[in-house]
Formats: C-alpha cells, structure tokens, sequence
C-alpha cells in the first residue's frame, strides 16, 4: 500500500507545476506529405519486454538516494483521452499519425505484435485499402532520468524502420540506433521533456531521407 500511495505521489509530481504541452508539439512532423493512403504500425521487440517488462513500460527515474522507478506510459505520458490504455507502442502510433495526418497525410494505424509475413502485409494494406506500409519495430526505446536535479538524461532507441509497397513488397529495411543525451529544462516538467525527445525522434526517422525516398509515391 505505501509503495502505491508512494508512485501516486511521484506521478502526481511529473506534471503538477507544468501543463503538459499541446498534442501538436508532441506528434510527428513530416517535411513532406503523400495524399495516397499509409498504413502505420509500431511493433514492440524491446528486449525488456520479452524479459518481463510491461508493455506499458517506458524508462527509469532516479527518486530519493538514487532509488530507481519504472515509469509507464499512464504515468508519464497521458495527456490525451484514451492515452491511458495505451502501451509504448500504441502511444507512438497515435503520435505518428495524428502528427502526419495534420500535415496532409492518410494515414491509419493498426496494432501488430510481431512482423507479420510479406502475404500477411499484403493482405493488411489490402484489408485497409492502403498503397505503402511504414512499420517501426522497436528493439530499445529507453530512458533514465534522475528527479533529482536538473541536467541531462539519456534516450536510448533501436529501431529498425520497414516500408512496404502494396505491389511491389518491402522497399526498405533500415536500422536507426543511438543515444540521445537530452538537456531538460528546469522550467519544463519531466513528462514534457520526454514527450519532446519522442518528437524528436519520431521526425528523425519519418525524414530520413531513404524513408523519405521509400515512402513518397513520385519517386
């Protein structure tokens, strides 16, 4: 019961002083549009998770005397309805296709545990009466704050980035992995520190230009 009351609390902290930014400032934001239709999935793999981790699992915080806290999705990133059921991957499609959506994209989102078969893609796109597929299938999406002081924290994302095309199968297979060193910013709160570094990350990868070159349908 104290461990409960004691998480309450720590949640209650993450966004007590400072509103979580706008939904906008924490979606995707393509350098280009396409007006034909996209299918988007996001598809955990994350080591952590297959060792036992829930879904929902998102990082670490350094509380009191170092002390490390598993944070979740509900805890630290909620800000919009229905964002509490979400796990890791889920969250991040809603971001990416309200983000592309609102910069002229057709995108839809649909859940997936695993990479499906190339038959099963297809069969999806069909089913959803999409051209092209994006899948990004997370290996390690990670951080590790310390509540303690205002610094920097580390992001650590592995993600592989796979494009489909209705007709002509996988067009592209890409691995982005690196750490990410984030300055905070003491006049933000944790959650929306994070929330910019998911951002950040979700453009790298949709304007990457092999994505860009994959995805875009006048290439």
């Amino acid at each position: 019961m104290l461990k409960k009351i004691a998480l309450l609390a720590l949640a209650t902290m993450i966004t007590a002083c400072v509103s979580p930014i706008p939904l906008q400032e924490q979606s995707a934001k393509a350098e280009y549009t396409t007006k034909e239709p996209v299918l988007i999935s996001v598809i955990d793999q994350r080591k952590r998770v297959q060792e036992g981790k829930e879904k929902n699992f998102i990082g670490k915080a350094h509380v009191s005397f170092g002390i490390p806290v598993d944070w979740h999705v509900n805890q630290v990133l909620a800000t919009e309805p229905g964002d509490k059921e979400k796990n890791l991957a889920q969250f991040l499609q809603s971001r990416l296709t309200h983000g592309l959506n609102e910069t002229g994209w057709n995108t839809t989102a649909v859940d997936l545990d695993e990479v499906p078969s190339d038959e099963a893609i297809k069969a999806l796109m069909e089913e959803n009466n999409t051209e092209k597929m994006i899948s990004l299938v997370l290996n390690e999406w990670y951080f590790s704050v310390n509540l303690n002081w205002v610094s920097a924290f580390n992001f650590d994302t592995n993600t592989d980035i796979l494009v489909y095309s209705l007709e002509e199968g996988k067009l592209l297979a890409k691995n982005i992995a690196e750490r990410d060193v984030v300055d905070e910013q003491a006049s933000e709160s944790p959650q929306n520190n994070i929330l910019r570094a998911y951002k950040a990350q979700l453009d790298q990868i949709v304007n990457d230009e092999e994505v860009r070159n994959a995805v875009s349908f006048d290439q």
